[in-house]
């Protein structure tokens, strides 16, 4: 009994730092989850982050996409450029109708993927080329992705595209 105790307690660290690497390499939100100002997700590789900031001079909070793992702070995309919300009370979740959108505390919407089809299940997945895109869970059709709504910085693998009008 002795050894196995001992053994046990070896193994503890190892499982603290395996379950804490499990709640920090999140990539994805589902459906029955939200993310509050405080969280936020990281891609697989851990390469970008989605969540919440206030530009430097500001007390406007935005939900954005920037990179993780460099210095210098830079932000890649912006889910509510328009409305900013003026505190830390914001919500990225997934509405009953499939879209994510962006709350205040009072439950306001301030920004909206806008995804006409209703769906009941879907999750939205960053990915470590910067794109968060909002799949059907039960049959991986992409309902709605950043890189088709770009903000001020293109990225390698976003496909520019026209339309006539």
């Amino acid at each position: 009994m002795g050894l196995l105790s001992k053994t046990n307690l070896l193994l503890l660290p190892v499982l603290c730092c395996f379950c804490l690497y499990l709640t920090v390499a999140i990539d994805t939100i589902r459906s029955s989850q939200s993310i509050n100002d405080s969280e936020y997700i990281i891609s697989k590789g851990s390469v970008f982050k989605l969540g919440f900031f206030s530009p430097e001079n500001s007390t406007n909070r935005y939900l954005g996409i920037w990179y993780n793992n460099i210095s210098v702070f830079t932000v890649i995309w912006v889910a509510n450029r328009q409305k900013p919300l003026k505190d830390s009370s914001g919500i990225l979740t997934i509405s009953k109708e499939g879209n994510l959108v962006v709350l205040n505390g009072q439950a306001e919407i301030f920004w909206s993927s806008n995804v006409s089809n209703s769906v009941t299940n879907s999750s939205a997945t960053l990915g470590d080329f910067g794109n968060l895109v909002l799949r059907v869970d039960t049959t991986g059709l992409v309902l709605w992705e950043s890189f088709q709504h770009p903000s001020d910085t293109i990225l390698s693998r976003m496909k520019l595209s026209t339309t006539r009008r």
